[in-house]
């Protein structure tokens, strides 16, 4: 078959990404890793074009020019409940064009079979992006399905659920990079101008209340694997990677031996998600050595309770000893911050701002608390009357809903948020010190593009 991997166009820079959706937050987009893992699944079995209308910054218009050149007989689309009414218009009308739409998302990750009941031109929708369900549902064998919503010939809508639980390793054919747009994509950290995205395992097995990746089960690619994928990528001259793995480390010995292989190869520049608790000196000595430059470390916010209340399992200490530890040896840091919690005040606010300045943070990600489909904090925001469930939209990155809390309406809480990512980001010292800690003149440019896109979002 001739299949179409999508990103749907849209009115603003949409991420839709993991079983997440949101606006971004300055000017940054990666790439899809759901569609750059499909890429090489689907590729194995059937005529692949991949259509980034979100990199291409590409009109509706546009996009069914270029959609009707190839004329795929399957759609496999990316959704979001950032952008699920725009979503739905555009991929309506390719059913009515006659091409069949599978998609995957954020917003069908939770009542898939009502979703689909309500939108007759989706004919499926897939849970899991690192198994083999769509080869084995475009082929016609739904024995081999292990997660999917679908619609029968007979027009009967069900879910098949995990026949095989999502642990262990997985293995994926080679994701099929040169697919995707040269240009388009922008990362605030990469120190090179082309990069890639790329996953070594999915899912997590920490179970963090309002993370939806917490709820995808865990499992690891081969190291072998990985390391074809970043040899293709090396050859065609892709020297910077985001490894999109939601917590760097879990299995220690095996990212020992990532590192190890990357090391070897000397050439590679990347950043990466981890634990301040997971974060111990024999692994960021190792990341260090392998070409880790930047981290990523979840803070979420100052105060204890909090980390306890939502599963974090650690608490401000560690992630203090964290932070200063990744500083020791020589990793820029990112600190990603949680804010709008329904217990959330002013003065827990102002706690977690005072900690991203202690922390000496490269940088600091406020993302606005929402309710995330399947996630037990959607399940309680329901039910103490801060969501209403038929609501679909929301945004981590601010832009459109969000959840209020106890103490601030929608209106003050993003109000909150603009003037802490101001205090933070206008400090004369800190402007200083990103200005000189610049390497290239490509990463000077980059890091003031970013900033001003932050910056203009946020005043």
């Amino acid at each position: 078959m001739k299949v179409l991997l999508l990103n749907p166009p849209g009115e603003q820079v949409y991420i839709r990404d993991y079983f997440c959706s949101k606006t971004t937050k300055s000017n940054y987009l990666f790439h899809p890793i759901d569609l750059v893992v499909l890429s090489g699944t689907l590729a194995a079995h059937h005529d692949v074009q991949v259509l980034d209308c979100i990199a291409e910054r590409l009109s509706i218009a546009a996009a069914r020019e270029r959609i009707d050149a190839f004329a795929p007989d399957v759609i496999v689309s990316l959704v979001g409940s950032v952008s699920w009414t725009q979503d739905k218009a555009f991929l309506s009308d390719q059913a009515a064009r006659g091409r069949r739409i599978l998609a995957l998302g954020d917003v069908l990750h939770e009542r898939s079979e009502e979703r689909l009941k309500e939108e007759p031109w989706l004919e499926a929708a897939l849970h899991v992006f690192t198994n083999q369900d769509v080869v084995h549902y475009l082929a016609g064998d739904l024995v081999g399905v292990e997660e999917m919503t679908l619609r029968d010939s007979t027009a009967r809508i069900w879910r098949i659920r995990g026949r095989r639980t999502q642990r262990g390793g997985y293995r994926v054919p080679r994701p099929r990079h040169e697919l995707f747009p040269a240009h388009g994509y922008h990362f605030s950290f990469a120190k090179h101008e082309r990069f890639a995205t790329v996953l070594t395992d999915y899912g997590c097995p920490y179970q963090c209340t309002f993370c939806v990746i917490s709820t995808l089960g865990f499992q690891t690619r081969p190291v072998e694997d990985v390391l074809e994928e970043l040899d293709e990528l090396r050859a065609r001259g892709i020297r910077e990677v985001f490894f999109l793995d939601q917590t760097f480390g879990v299995q220690k010995a095996r990212a020992l031996e990532l590192c190890e292989a990357l090391a070897q190869r000397g050439d590679l520049s990347w950043t990466t998600f981890t634990r301040p608790d997971r974060a111990d000196d024999e692994l960021l000595a190792a990341m260090k050595r392998a070409g880790c430059h930047t981290l990523i470390m979840g803070v979420e916010t100052a105060d204890d309770e909090l980390l306890a209340k939502y599963k974090k399992v650690y608490t401000r200490d560690e992630v203090v000893a964290g932070f200063a530890r990744a500083k020791r040896h020589g990793l820029r840091t990112v600190g990603t911050f949680i804010i709008g919690l329904p217990e959330e005040t002013e003065e827990t606010l102002q706690r977690s701002l005072e900690l991203a300045i202690e922390l000496d943070l490269d940088f600091m990600s406020l993302n606005m608390a929402v309710p995330r489909f399947g996630t037990p904090f959607r399940a309680r925001a329901i039910e103490v009357g801060l969501v209403d469930p038929r609501d679909l939209v929301m945004d981590q990155g601010g832009a459109e809903a969000f959840l209020p809390t106890r103490t601030f309406d929608r209106d003050a809480m993003l109000a909150m948020k603009k003037r802490m990512v101001r205090r933070f980001y206008l400090r004369p010292g800190y402007l200083w010190r990103r200005l000189t800690s610049a390497k290239s003149l490509y990463e000077l440019k980059a890091q003031a593009r970013e900033g001003l896109a932050l910056l203009l979002r946020n005043t």
